[in-house]
């Protein structure tokens, strides 16, 4: 084997399941992570049966099945309309709290590779026989391989290829404000979106119910600039934005202040390439489909699949394997990326109230010609499409 040391940047989802599937193949993966300890805070994280199954290659059926719950089903509420229910389209899948998932992420990571807390990648230097990997805080380490998974705004890309992450974000003219709180309404296993023209809210619970998780989208020309932004100003904006519009906003702007808020953008990473040399980019780091469509983390486990499957089959060849394991991915991110515009123009929509009575409509027609075939709720109707198959048995160790 060629290769076997790897470094992984980043402690999320992707670094630790890839983790864990090199020390199966037999690499010695390192995880770098800038936080000083684990980190396990995020939202919900909805499962694809695909996600789910790498999970359950890795061991851990039984313990996310403990922690997770079906998708909700979902009521839409127009503005100017009647409401819409709406089955879960994601048939085999499970809703999970990111804290969760990650926690139990870690937990293998921990079993297969040495975690470097506290600390951050400066500098890559390639070499015939490597890489030299300087850190924040530590003296530099060589490496045979090192792999970027460190989000969408990655510290390693910006390294890789000499840019920041705006030379490589789409816009989808949206912004999202995302919060959780206690689950004070009393409702159980559900979404529920309000609608209107530009702008859109949605409160879900999270698994076991203890827990809702609020989100306020909205569309602009540009996307809106957090950074500079205390907590207050977050929240005086969210509100301001929103103030004048009904339905379950009043009670979710009154929530909002006694929690903290992600604000950002809807993006998306897209590049050709997700490798340089010896360097390779897995997750969001390489290809972010945005946090609406549901899919970054599933595409995170596929690739860290896939990349530690295909490094194995070609014995630490890295550029074979890098190639061979785009080639792998490239049909998910795709599927993923084009959902992009279409769930952010779902619960955002880019029209004005007259779209929005036709949207409306048009929901309730398609829902009822599924009602009459008896294919309502069986995942027949998933507006998105059936996805790519995926290899699983190739890349089981």
């Amino acid at each position: 084997m060629s290769a076997k040391t790897v470094l992984i940047s980043g402690g999320g989802v992707a670094g630790p399941a890839l983790a864990h599937f090199l020390s199966r193949h037999g690499f010695v993966p390192t995880v770098v992570e800038r936080a000083p300890a684990p980190r396990f805070q995020g939202f919900r994280i909805e499962l694809s049966a695909q996600g789910l199954t790498v999970l359950d290659r890795m061991g851990l059926h039984e313990r996310v099945q403990a922690v997770s719950g079906a998708p909700p089903d979902a009521t839409i509420a127009y503005a100017d309309g009647p409401e819409v229910n709406i089955p879960s389209w994601a048939e085999g899948g499970r809703a999970i709290a990111r804290d969760r998932l990650c926690s139990l992420l870690h937990e293998e990571g921990a079993r297969a590779a040495e975690y470097l807390f506290d600390d951050s990648v400066t500098a890559v230097h390639e070499d015939d026989e490597g890489v030299l990997v300087h850190f924040e805080n530590r003296e530099p380490r060589r490496f045979d391989l090192v792999v970027g998974a460190d989000g969408l705004h990655s510290n390693v890309r910006g390294l890789l290829f000499g840019t920041t992450t705006e030379d490589h974000a789409h816009f989808l003219g949206t912004n999202l404000a995302i919060f959780t709180v206690d689950n004070h309404t009393g409702r159980e296993n559900s979404t529920r979106f309000h609608v209107w023209p530009y702008r859109g809210s949605a409160v879900t619970t999270f698994p076991g119910n203890t827990d809702l998780e609020g989100m306020f989208l909205f569309r602009s020309m540009r996307p809106v600039d957090a950074q500079g932004m205390d907590q207050d100003d977050i929240k005086d904006f969210v509100e301001r934005v929103h103030s004048d519009l009904g339905g379950h906003v009043p009670d979710l702007l009154r929530n909002m202040h006694g929690t903290r808020v992600h604000l950002a953008p809807s993006q998306q990473i897209k590049m050709q390439d997700w490798h340089r040399g010896r360097v390779v980019l897995l997750g969001d780091a390489a290809h972010c489909p945005d946090p609406m469509t549901g899919m970054g983390s599933v595409l995170a486990l596929l690739g860290a699949m896939a990349l530690a499957g295909e490094l194995a089959r070609h014995d630490g060849d890295h550029l074979r394997a890098f190639a061979a394991y785009r080639e792998a991915m490239r049909p998910h991110v795709d599927a993923a990326q084009k959902v992009g515009p279409l769930s952010t123009g779902f619960a955002a929509p880019r029209t004005g109230r007259a779209g929005i009575r036709v949207r409306s409509a048009v929901m309730r027609a398609s829902l009822a010609a599924l009602r009459i075939s008896g294919k309502e709720g069986s995942g027949a109707g998933d507006p998105f499409g059936a996805p790519p198959e995926f290899p699983f048995d190739r890349y089981t160790p």
